[in-house]
């Protein structure tokens, strides 16, 4: 069995760790971020987990590869998995759980998850398997900012919602060219392939070239690029774990229930809403979409506020009752509205008016402040206030803030196309 004294000779540095057995064989493949405290977990479960009891009898040395960073641990774990085969990694090789990113052989090819690559027609590249499906969600979610890509089986009859988030080229609607597209792709798969450095030595020289023939837009372009990319490998490396969301989601539940009288089973789906406005002339509303305490872009939506009179309280009841009204749109458990009392009140009428309450949850979170408004709800009616101060150590509260903030972003950013665009309009006039 191998010695615990041998984590003291691990770095406290991201990176894939190795069990490996007498004849060098591969055992089990693993990632951190922190080598020496993750192998040392291992002798801690030693009499908790006969798995892993085996694997530690088995295992005759470990060996390490250092990393920059979380996300290139994550697709050299995946890597290493693929080209080993551990026989410890048993729950790697279950198609049924597991994702692989895919990059389709056609014209213009679209990024995709997909369970059983070996099954997969027409498929020009596949990376994984991945342990984390919200790791690689992410990654690509992330990568899309940087390259945005189609990801659509078939192409749609008119542009979608990714086109307007500038997160698709829209080549179902409008010309693009099948070269620039492609290279596009290429330095995706450089990424889903770990050659990170290698990718972003590449962009520079790009940018160099492009300094050089005085294209100095082209040139800023790929600089923002790589800004991202550097941006996305340390932002990655604080994204909140699946542990760290349900703990999140469960403290918000308990609040619920305590002031709410509102049992929630679990809190999968988080709506948040936001109002942004300068006077009269435009008014918008968003909503944003978190699912185990990840955001979800494709199912955000925004609204053209018809009431233009009445302030915040009056948008506020008409985008969630408009949202209501699409049935075939999934209930949340929890409603998040950005704001105070009176935002919060007017949530209140529309679930009231719904017959929902008591089956959705609703807060508010004030912006200036940094509180949590919570009505307590007794018998159908607000009758009393709960207000809780900011905690940066409250996973709850840093969910909430994630969510107000990611509603506010996406609010401003429609109201700034609207205002454009109705102020051409009036210079036009």
């Amino acid at each position: 069995m191998l010695d615990s004294k041998l984590c003291q000779n691990l770095p406290q540095s991201p990176g894939v760790y190795l069990f490996k057995d007498k004849n060098n064989a591969v055992l089990y493949v693993g990632k951190a971020i922190n080598l020496k405290k993750r192998v040392k977990n291992y002798f801690e479960k030693i009499k908790s987990e006969n798995r892993i009891n085996l694997l530690l009898k088995k295992a005759n040395k470990i060996d390490f590869i250092l990393v920059n960073s979380e996300i290139e641990a994550l697709l050299l774990e995946a890597k290493l998995v693929k080209q080993y085969q551990p026989k410890f990694n048993v729950r790697l090789k279950d198609d049924k759980r597991y994702l692989y990113a895919g990059i389709s052989k056609e014209k213009f090819p679209r990024i995709f998850l997909l369970r059983k690559p070996e099954k997969t027609k027409q498929l020009l590249a596949w990376f994984g398997p991945f342990p984390s499906a919200s790791s690689i969600k992410e990654i690509l979610r992330l990568l899309r900012r940087v390259f945005p890509y189609r990801s659509c089986e078939r192409m749609p009859p008119k542009v979608c919602l990714y086109y307007h988030l500038n997160l698709c080229p829209g080549m179902c609607q409008f010309p693009v060219k099948e070269k620039e597209y492609f290279a596009g792709v290429r330095k995706i798969k450089l990424f889903l392939a770990g050659k990170i450095s290698f990718l972003i030595a590449k962009l520079e020289k790009e940018m160099k070239q492009f300094a050089q023939n005085l294209e100095f837009e082209e040139a800023q372009k790929i600089r923002q690029q790589i800004l991202m990319i550097e941006n996305m490998l340390g932002k990655f490396k604080k994204m909140p774990e699946e542990e760290e969301n349900l703990k999140a989601l469960n403290w918000l539940r308990q609040l619920i229930a305590k002031y709410q009288k509102t049992e929630l089973a679990i809190i999968h789906r988080l709506e948040a809403y936001d109002i942004a406005n300068l006077g009269k002339k435009v008014v918008v509303g968003s909503m944003v979409v978190f699912i185990n305490g990840e955001p979800q872009p494709e199912e955000y939506r925004q609204f053209n506020i018809r009431a233009k009179s009445g302030g915040d309280p009056w948008a506020i009841e008409e985008v969630i009752l408009r949202r209501l009204n699409h049935k075939e749109w999934l209930y949340p458990q929890l409603i998040l509205v950005d704001g105070g009392k009176t935002q919060v009140t007017a949530a209140f009428k529309v679930l009231k008016n719904k017959n929902l309450i008591g089956q959705i949850g609703f807060l508010g979170l004030a912006k200036k402040e940094e509180k949590i408004i919570i009505p307590i709800i007794r018998k159908g009616e607000i009758k009393n206030w709960k207000v809780i101060g900011p905690s940066r150590k409250s996973l709850g509260f840093l969910l909430l803030q994630r969510a107000r903030d990611e509603a506010h972003r996406f609010a401003q950013r429609y109201y700034k196309k609207l205002y454009q665009k109705a102020t051409f309009s009036f210079e036009q006039e």
